[in-house]
């Protein structure tokens, strides 16, 4: 254990006030060490919000960020967007219009959280890096889910998939060797991480995300899904009362597993479980529905992969 590290303490089921006092402990000891959310991050959600959200509202915000702006003229300029082009797109209206407001969205998204998936070493098989592109694959599987299911909540749902695993993040900038420790008892187990976390009453990193949204002030659906993204019964999840909210909790979850069993990127998981037929009824989708989704998911990461291949350094 680093002499300057506290260990990560359990949790209390029964005392629910102590439990709060610790998870905020934690997000409140983190402020030097993970980088507040900047922004331009809160000015990205508030446009993904507004389904009207105009495409001079994202250049005058993409404007206070040139990491973003970098990464879109990188995108931009594949293949794929210049479709024979001989000249190189370099200005932002120009990438905006080329790449359409969806995509700049979710680039501009992406470039900011990556920010907080690097600089930190963990064991073989599985990085911040690694688990950034999960979170990725989990907001494409999400957005793609709710197109198919024609809930509106596209751009809702690729944030939330993206942002549902913040407090791995947590917990490892908190304590890496800890957490380094506990990520290969689950592999020699061959438990499911979030079950280890439950079985041995540690820190939860579905809670301490939620905590972590709340305390930088992200919007509180993206703090209510990723409170609740393991749950499936939705009789437990005891804060929530819109049918929407649950819906998206529910395809958030879908999704999550469906991209571990794909085994795009790495969030720690080496136990893969089958789809929750209770989520699969409340949804509406039978066997060939989810198979069409996965095969509809599987042509969208297919297609990703290669500006996803951009965001990493040469």
């Amino acid at each position: 254990m680093y002499p300057h590290v506290t260990p990560l303490p359990k949790v209390c089921k029964t005392r629910m006030p102590k439990q709060e006092i610790e998870y905020e402990i934690i997000v409140n000891s983190l402020k030097g060490n993970l980088p507040s959310i900047p922004v331009v991050m809160n000015e990205l959600m508030t446009v993904i919000s507004d389904h009207d959200a105009a495409l001079y509202a994202l250049r005058d915000l993409l404007k206070m960020d040139h990491s973003i702006f970098a990464q879109l003229l990188r995108v931009a300029n594949t293949h794929e967007y210049r479709q024979g082009q001989t000249s190189r797109i370099t200005g932002i209206d120009e990438a905006v219009q080329v790449l359409g407001l969806e995509k700049v969205k979710q680039i501009a998204l992406n470039t900011t959280i990556l920010t907080l998936f690097k600089g930190v070493e963990l064991p073989v098989e599985f990085s911040l890096e690694s688990l950034w592109l999960h979170s990725v694959g989990v907001a494409l599987a999400s957005s793609t889910l709710a197109e198919k299911l024609n809930t509106g909540m596209e751009d809702q749902a690729y944030t939330c998939g993206l942002l549902h695993d913040l407090g791995k993040v947590a917990k490892c900038k908190f304590d890496q060797k800890l957490f380094s420790k506990h990520l290969k008892s689950t592999w020699d187990k061959n438990v499911d991480c979030h079950d280890w976390e439950i079985q041995g009453k540690y820190i939860r990193h579905d809670l301490l995300g939620s905590y972590l949204a709340r305390s930088w002030g992200i919007s509180s659906l993206v703090e209510t899904v990723t409170k609740w993204h393991h749950e499936e019964d939705r009789s437990k999840r005891y804060d929530i009362e819109d049918s929407q909210i649950q819906k998206l909790v529910d395809i958030v979850y879908l999704a999550n597993g469906t991209i571990h069993r794909i085994g795009f990127g790495n969030s720690g998981h080496k136990v893969s479980k089958p789809p929750s037929k209770m989520i699969l009824r409340r949804l509406r989708m039978d066997d060939q529905d989810f198979a069409d989704f996965e095969e509809k998911l599987s042509q969208n990461l297919e297609k990703e992969a290669e500006n996803l291949a951009l965001f990493q350094p040469a």
